[in-house]
Order: C-alpha cells, then structure tokens, then sequence
C-alpha cells in the first residue's frame, strides 16, 4: 500500500513557507529585483529562481519556519556575495521563527546562496525545503551602495572621548536612546577585546521599545580583528520606531570575546545599564553607540 500522506504533509509544508515568506518579504517594502533598488528582497517564492544585484546592493532573503525546523547557515559559492546579518522576527511567531538573511553584494560574478531546513530528527523531507536561489552581481555603475542609501542619516550618537572603560557582554549591557527619526536603519557599536580566545564569535543586538518589549533583533559574526565599530543593520529598509520615545539596546553573546565600551557622562539622551541596574552607582554612564535613521 502506497502511504500518500507524506506527500501530502509535504505540499502543505512547503505552501505554508511560501506563503509565510510571501508575507514576511512584504511587510516592510514591494519585494524587487531592479539594479535602482539598494534592496533586493526575496523570500520563499524565490526558490530556485535566478535573480539579478549589483555591486553594492543589499539582498535580503525573508524565510519563516513551521514548527521545530530551523534552517541551517547560509552556504555561498563564490566571494561576489557577503552574509552581513541575521535578523529574526521579534517577538517570536508561535508557529515558527522568521528569519530574515542580510547579504551585500561586494565584486561582479555569480552565487549560489543555499539555506537549509535542519531539523533535529533528520526528516528525509527537509532536502526538499531547502532553498537556493543563484544571484549575477553586475557592476555598480556608478550607483551608491545599500550602506550609502540606508545610513545616510546618523541620528543619535555618543561621541565623547573613550577612558578605556568596558564591561562584558556575558552580562546584560543595555543603553537607551531617543531617536529623533521615525525609522532605525543600523546602529553600530564600540567593542573592544576583552579575554583571548577564538578568532570571531556571534554577537546579538535586541531593540526594545519603552516598556522593554523587544522589538527587533539581529545577530552577526564579529572578528576580533574588527570589532571596534561593528555594523548591525536592520531589515526591510529600517525599522519603524516613535520619534521622541526612548528606546534601548541590548548586546549579548561574544562567548566572552568581547566588551562593550563605555564612558562617565556622555550620551545625554539615554544611559547605560548593567543586569537591570545603572552601570556605575555614583555616576551617570553611557555605552559607546550610533544609530542611523530614515524619514
């Protein structure tokens, strides 16, 4: 007797994640594949397809997953192509995370980016979930970079001098800022290397709003060879924030790699925490940071 219910299961499966990447590329921004773009977005209904960039272009592939699946690392054939960060949906859907894949564009060629669904029981099915999707980097023309486009507007910053001051991120450093633009493009912070140990770690940056509920977050692999202003870029375009309303960011992860830096006084439109508590108990501190925005 021939079982039809594994195909069945599958096809539903597979709609599911299309409709759920459909969704999620939309949210923010017309998914698109102009070279006039920054942004080219892609999602599950890109499967297989081969698409067009150039040089200096963000591609940003959207992925949900329906319950326990996860998709593994991004696979890329060729150096024409550069994971940036990994964003997830924030907060977390029920019914499976959403994932969003920020990739640049850095030299003319071909890339085949491949993205697995890892599952835990090592279902035969998941092969079949797996996506890929073949990118032609042309050249630039003369046309500015995403990075150029999306952080055309630093907004908040603390600019005040470093005295060599840090903490670990093994413990919960948080700094809050107001942002005067309604969209939060990137923000970048200041790292130091603060024990030895391997040449690169995943550090997570959390955007929460006032009532500390987060409302975004992006992890990316930082090399202790550059870590003194690391980027964290956020997806589809910014993400929409309430100008004048404080906000703050989280840091967490390094696998104790690295500190976050800090000064006495400094940002005056936010402060610096430590486990929930003021950084410093006899004076005003704020974390090294800047943020970018769009209108």
């Amino acid at each position: 007797m021939v079982n039809t219910r594994v195909p069945v299961f599958l096809a539903v499966l597979a709609a599911l994640l299309t409709a759920h990447g459909n969704v999620q590329g939309q949210r923010a921004y017309r998914s698109s594949t102009s070279a006039r773009q920054p942004v080219v977005a892609l999602n599950f209904a890109n499967n297989g397809q081969h698409m067009s960039a150039r040089v200096g272009q963000q591609i940003e592939i959207s992925l949900g997953t329906i319950g326990p699946r996860q998709y593994g690392a991004p696979e890329i054939s060729s150096p024409a192509l550069r994971l940036v960060s990994t964003a997830e949906d924030w907060p977390p859907n029920p019914g499976g995370p959403s994932f969003v894949y920020i990739f640049e564009a850095v030299a003319e060629g071909e890339a085949w980016v491949k993205i697995q669904v890892m599952n835990a029981d090592q279902m035969f099915y998941t092969n079949d979930l797996t996506f890929t999707v073949m990118i032609r980097v042309g050249s630039a023309g003369g046309r500015p970079s995403a990075l150029r486009t999306l952080l055309a507007a630093p907004d908040q910053a603390n600019i005040a001098k470093w005295q060599n001051a840090w903490t670990n991120l093994n413990n919960s450093a948080r700094q809050t800022f107001t942002p005067s633009l309604p969209r939060l493009t990137g923000v970048e912070v200041e790292l130091v290397v603060a024990n030895p140990g391997p040449d690169s770690a995943d550090v997570s940056l959390m955007v929460s709003n006032e009532d500390g509920a987060g409302v975004a977050q992006v992890t990316k692999t930082v090399l202790v060879s550059d870590c003194g202003h690391v980027l964290f870029l956020l997806p589809r375009g910014g993400l929409p924030v309430s100008a004048g309303q404080v906000y703050s960011i989280t840091l967490s992860g390094g696998d104790g790699l690295f500190g976050w830096k800090y000064v006495v006084g400094g940002y005056t439109n936010g402060s610096a925490w430590f486990n929930s508590n003021p950084l410093l108990k006899d004076a005003r501190s704020t974390f090294l940071f800047r943020t970018f925005g769009a209108n």
